[in-house]
């Protein structure tokens, strides 16, 4: 176990975490992604959003009644799911931040990956998560996926693939993670099975791999996304994979902020998120 894991395990996050059941919130941050995990009143934050959600992020989090926020992930520097570092790390400047920490060129753009990355080098708590990692978190574990190495400057090809696993039941968050990955994800024989699936690249054409979805087994596929989209995301054919997968299949752009109980044995169930006026039944519907 690496050292500033240790340090953590020690100040008592592991073990303050697990009194409550984990719920999982995809908040709905328009063209982007955050999803919240808690666990009673401590909090997880995997990706921001872009700069200008950072206010609603904030406000979802304190409406979760989390008091201790343990870890900020980034799944990688993309503007959409790590912008709104600046201002989480103002509201929160005692939470190690972890990433994998993407050797990028020094000219690398736009702009705001490499500001967000200078920022990083400078971060005192950030943290490098690697494949093969293991967060114990509670009575949960947060297992790192991918990725092992890096090959290119491809953003998303490197992003963090987080499997969350409470008991009996899991979640699989795919950040901007294509087919590519999913792909070398089953070739090296992962276990992939998850009850929940946040989607990879806000459902674009290149996710979903139809054999990639038969190891899932999904009975809940989110996808993050902003209505109108300019690049046309989710994909007609992604949401066709994703229906012919099972499953029920939620979207923030018609949804609004999701949420979902994991309890560690029995069935994964809607919440009501912090803010959001629809009621839990009405995230619980089969989309035709």
């Amino acid at each position: 176990m690496r050292r500033w894991l240790a340090v953590l395990l020690l100040a008592g996050l592991a073990s303050s975490a697990g009194a409550e059941e984990l719920r999982l919130r995809l908040l709905d941050v328009g063209e982007g992604q955050a999803v919240l995990l808690s666990h009673g009143e401590r909090g997880i934050l995997v990706d921001t959003g872009h700069a200008g959600q950072a206010p609603k992020v904030l406000r979802a989090i304190a409406d979760s009644g989390i008091r201790h926020l343990d870890m900020l992930i980034l799944s990688h520097l993309h503007p959409d799911h790590a912008s709104g570092y600046f201002r989480l790390r103002e509201a929160w400047p005692d939470t190690p931040v972890l990433d994998a920490r993407h050797p990028l060129p020094a000219d690398v753009s736009p702009d705001m990956v490499r500001w967000v990355n200078e920022a990083l080098s400078r971060d005192p708590l950030r943290r490098r998560l690697t494949a093969g990692d293991s967060l114990p978190w509670g009575d949960a574990r947060i297992e790192v996926l991918w990725p092992a190495r890096f090959d290119s400057n491809n953003l998303n090809r490197h992003s963090l693939v987080l499997h969350v696993r409470h008991g009996e039941r899991s979640a699989l968050l795919m950040g901007d993670a294509g087919k590519v990955v999913e792909r070398a994800l089953l070739q090296q024989g992962k276990d992939l099975r998850a009850e929940i699936l946040v989607v990879g690249h806000h459902g674009a054409s290149d996710t979903g791999d139809a054999a990639f979805l038969a190891a899932v087994r999904p009975a809940w596929s989110l996808i993050s996304v902003n209505r109108d989209n300019l690049r046309g995301y989710p994909h007609d054919g992604t949401l066709q994979r994703l229906r012919a997968a099972g499953g029920r299949l939620l979207r923030t752009d018609e949804d609004g902020d999701l949420c979902l109980r994991l309890p560690r044995t029995a069935v994964v169930t809607p919440c009501r998120a912090a803010g959001n006026a629809r009621q839990s039944a009405d995230i619980g519907k089969v989309r035709p």
